[in-house]
């Protein structure tokens, strides 16, 4: 498939926005990952706070390392 010059502009336009998004998201679950570490490290909180706080840290290491190996797949790395 041929694209012309302003198609392949718009393309990769749309594919900048995109991958702006993702690192948006990226940062996003950084962020509330650091932030439950902090709540699950915290002794002086309920146990069933730290626990929770400690399931959410998990989950988002699982989708961070997912979104990782989808990238590593597709020839991107940081």
């Amino acid at each position: 498939m041929n694209l012309t010059p302003i198609d392949e502009a718009v393309f990769n336009a749309q594919e900048l926005a995109a991958g702006i998004a993702a690192m948006a998201l990226v940062q996003d679950l950084i962020k509330k990952g650091f932030e439950a570490s902090a709540v699950s490290e915290n002794l002086s909180l309920d146990i069933l706070e730290r626990k929770k706080a400690m399931k959410d840290h998990k989950h988002i290491n699982m989708l961070l390392n997912f979104i990782a190996q989808t990238r590593a797949s597709i020839g991107i790395s940081a």
